[in-house]
């Protein structure tokens, strides 16, 4: 079959009209054939028809859609990662802009709460704001029955460093007694509720005993120590009287450390603070007319005196410190009624109520 190509009405190079112009007529080819023109050359075979790639009437190919409309679930969640980065890159920016380089001014809370044992997140927490200009004065709200001795000094002592470099005032809830207190002595200004529980100056150690229940059991236990008080506080055995003498004089000194720092942070006589700190308990009220805090008040009243002596407006806001995982111990003791130990019950000094 004989196919002609279609003549255009194009203007030949020279003035010569689309009728006048000379038009490539492709040479009829049978299969073996030998003479096939140059112009044959240029037929290509598309399907059923055919085009000759000269001709300026080629059909045109639709324009290439854009990125976005033909991958638009990628073309999106890069956008996504895109902005998710730059936000967290400035997000990790002002968290840590110490230097307060933008002019923000915060007030902050730190709370010590529960028994007062692992510090290490709180300590973090105090350390940074220690060291954030953007932080002008610091709400230490105190909810805490006191815990390990260590832990309560380590505590009081980051507190001290943080209140050498900005206003710290502190707020006590229902309980804020022994290591309670004792974080609480670091502030320069101490409110408390009339009903509040505080007091309770003083050391103890527990030692729990599990040999009537060995014996019970036919169960024997051995112990070999490089010295006679190595193995002291072992729940499988009574304390022997020279053990008894040993842990108290530990006690003492701790107890007399306690009462140093009563001393040195309300300014108060040593024969005084002597008469109070037996490990007794007081209320709020009984602890103002004793001396060991300045006023009665809630934690709305500490947080308004505190933005007077910082100078922070009303406005300012307040940052709190990061809180801990709760969710399975919440979801244990709600679903389930499982109360789980807020810790083991081993041998230790405790400023405790």
């Amino acid at each position: 079959m004989d196919i002609a190509s279609p003549t255009p009405q194009n203007t030949a190079p020279g003035g010569a009209s689309g009728a006048d112009a000379p038009v490539a007529t492709p040479q009829n080819t049978t299969p073996g054939s030998s003479g096939a023109s140059s112009t044959d050359a240029a037929i290509t075979t598309l399907g059923r028809r055919e085009y000759d790639r000269t001709s300026p009437w080629q059909p045109q190919k639709p324009p290439k859609e854009p990125f976005h409309k033909r991958r638009p679930v990628l073309f999106w969640l890069g956008v996504c990662i895109v902005l998710g980065s730059v936000i967290l890159t400035l997000g990790l920016w002002l968290k840590d802009d110490e230097d307060n380089m933008l002019g923000r001014e915060y007030l902050a809370v730190v709370r010590v709460e529960g028994f007062i044992g692992d510090t290490k997140k709180l300590l973090t927490w105090l350390d940074r704001l220690t060291r954030d200009k953007s932080v002008k004065g610091v709400l230490l709200r105190v909810n805490s029955p006191g815990g390990s001795a260590a832990a309560s000094h380590e505590l009081y002592d980051a507190l001290k460093r943080l209140a050498a470099k900005k206003p710290v005032y502190a707020s006590m809830g229902s309980v804020a007694a022994s290591g309670g207190l004792m974080v609480a002595l670091a502030a320069q200004r101490i409110l408390a509720m009339p009903s509040t529980i505080t007091g309770s100056v003083g050391v103890k150690m527990e030692i729990p005993q599990v040999q009537g229940l060995m014996d019970k059991l036919g169960l024997q236990r051995e112990s070999i120590a490089s010295g006679k008080y190595k193995d002291t506080g072992t729940p499988f055995r009574s304390i022997t009287k020279d053990e008894r003498t040993y842990l108290t004089e530990i006690i003492d000194d701790m107890h007399n450390n306690f009462v140093t720092l009563v001393v040195q942070a309300r300014k108060l006589p040593e024969e005084k603070v002597r008469l109070i700190v037996d490990g007794r308990i007081l209320t709020g009220s009984k602890a103002l007319e004793l001396g060991l805090i300045d006023e009665l008040g809630g934690q709305t009243e500490a947080l308004r005196q505190l933005r007077v002596v910082a100078h922070a407006e009303y406005k300012t806001p307040v940052l709190e410190q990061p809180r801990e995982g709760k969710f399975l111990r919440e979801l244990l003791e709600g679903l389930f009624g499982i109360e789980l130990p807020p810790r083991v019950a081993l041998p230790d000094f405790l400023y405790l109520y």
